[in-house]
């Protein structure tokens, strides 16, 4: 109820500052068997409601838009938490037949949980800038990001980030794309000469844990190259099949991922700690009525830098070498849009998603199955 007197305020007083804001407004409901992702399954049911306002001032490439996130557990009622984002975007063509395209953006991110997993905790700056090429013949896309995370009650994992990337994408008369993309990405912990307690520990058990940390954080590098083919079977339906390799620069860090899932919070399994090979497929149908269907799989198989596997429950030391996982993942997604002869409300969007997961680990920790089936309602205004 709280949660919806907030979204009604601050949808109210910007609408009376921004005559021309867009609004949109979502409401999911997940059903969740393993929320915690661990091999003894727990299951509860989440819901979020988000509020999204977009404001495009007439006649300028710029937009400015803020979203909010309220994600509420039934029964895990402690790790209720939210999400809010402002940022801004802006795009500018060039060269002599404006065929070229600058693009800009940065967005600040505030987390807030409550008292029991304040931990998880971070405010984020992120900024970018990416160049489009259009030679005609093919596109070339180049860019830079930079991101900056802080944890107010975990400052030693702190971290700044930053990610270059080069993009080729190649259309052919068969109605295929081929793109080939390369990036490189640095991570490094900000760190700090302090003892940190917190409830954490090895092998995903909850101890009360101290830690003395050093003034000099870990860093950490990787190589991504990705590519992927598209093929247009239809004009209503397509399919692309995807290969990506991540390839670490380090051959160990001082980073160790936490103990415990929570909504893919990267403290869990940050994608800097692993190096991984990944294949994946989508298809995307589009039909009458506007409706539309998706089906995506992907396998993949990573490889931790610096984390031990343990065995069983009781393995406290990690007696299972480098740990190692392989998993695959099934996603099922049908929207269905309504476009409505209203003033006031422009589309209604109906969805229904079922997401399923296999992770197989060398360490008895990671070994769990995650079916999540999730319907959400979308109201554009």
């Amino acid at each position: 109820m709280k949660s919806i007197v907030i979204i009604s305020f601050v949808f109210g007083i910007t609408t009376m500052l921004l005559g021309q804001i867009s609004p949109t407004v979502t409401i999911s409901t997940y059903s969740d068997d393993n929320v915690l992702r661990l091999p003894e399954p727990t299951a509860d049911v989440l819901t979020n409601i988000g509020l999204n306002l977009s404001y495009h001032p007439e006649e300028t490439n710029l937009q400015v838009t803020y979203q909010s996130n309220f994600f509420r557990y039934l029964q895990l009622s402690e790790r209720n938490f939210s999400l809010h984002t402002i940022g801004l975007s802006l795009y500018q063509s060039f060269g002599n037949d404006t065929q070229h395209t600058f693009y800009f953006g940065s967005d600040f991110d505030l987390r807030i949980n409550g008292q029991d997993y304040n931990y998880y905790n971070y405010n984020q700056f992120y900024l970018y800038g990416n160049l489009l090429f259009n030679f005609q013949s093919f596109l070339l896309r180049s860019g830079y990001n930079f991101r900056y995370r802080g944890y107010s009650n975990l400052p030693e994992l702190s971290n700044f980030q930053h990610y270059f990337f080069l993009q080729f994408n190649k259309s052919f008369a068969t109605r295929t794309t081929l793109i080939l993309e390369s990036d490189l990405g640095y991570k490094s912990f900000r760190g700090q000469s302090t003892e940190v307690g917190y409830p954490a520990g090895r092998g995903r058990r909850w101890i009360n844990s101290s830690t003395t940390i050093s003034s000099a954080g870990p860093a950490l590098s990787h190589i991504i190259l990705l590519s992927r083919i598209s093929q247009s079977l239809h004009s209503k339906v397509g399919f692309f099949v995807q290969y990506k390799k991540q390839i670490s620069l380090d051959q160990q860090s001082e980073f160790l991922n936490n103990d415990s899932y929570y909504q893919d919070e990267e403290l869990f399994d940050d994608p800097f700690s692993y190096e991984s090979d990944q294949i994946s497929s989508q298809l995307t149908w589009i039909l009458p009525y506007q409706m539309t269907i998706k089906l995506l799989g992907s396998k993949y198989k990573k490889e931790y830098i610096s984390e031990q596997a343990f065995i069983s429950a009781v393995d406290s030391i990690g007696l299972g070498g480098q740990r190692s996982d392989d998993g695959s993942h099934l996603f099922v997604s049908f929207d269905k849009k309504f476009y409505l002869n209203k003033t006031w409300l422009k589309t209604i969007t109906l969805g229904l998603n079922y997401n399923y997961l296999i992770n197989e680990s060398n360490s008895y920790w990671y070994n769990y199955k995650n079916s999540i089936l999730s319907g959400k309602i979308t109201l554009n205004f």
